[in-house]
């Protein structure tokens, strides 16, 4: 059944209750997976931290494939985040959050 896009009797199109249903039925599942840049230097610093440890260990071979791992997700993420539509620090923000906010999920 196609939506009307005629404003029923409260002003509001079928399309547009549609839209602010899914909005809300999605926003628990945003709150749940959403990460902050606190999460992310968190995050940051864990992964410097065995970066470390791998150095100690194994040298810097596999350290330098880690950090061009890294750089290459931290690259992609930028790439789709520009792709997606933001731009400057709010692009950089969002691919940093992208790459270490996994730092959020670390702490209880």
């Amino acid at each position: 059944m196609p939506h009307s896009d005629r404003p029923g009797p409260d002003g509001e199109t079928s399309r547009d209750r549609r839209t602010r249903d899914l909005r809300k039925d999605r926003k628990p599942v945003r709150n749940l997976l959403a990460a902050d840049v606190g999460g992310a230097h968190l995050g940051l610093a864990l992964t410097i931290g065995a970066l470390l440890v791998a150095a100690g260990f194994s040298g810097p071979r596999w350290v330098l494939l880690a950090t061009g791992a890294c750089a290459t997700w931290f690259a992609l993420a930028l790439a789709v985040v520009h792709l997606r539509g933001a731009r400057g620090g709010n692009a950089v923000r969002r691919a940093y959050i992208a790459t270490f906010g996994w730092g959020d999920y670390v702490t209880p």
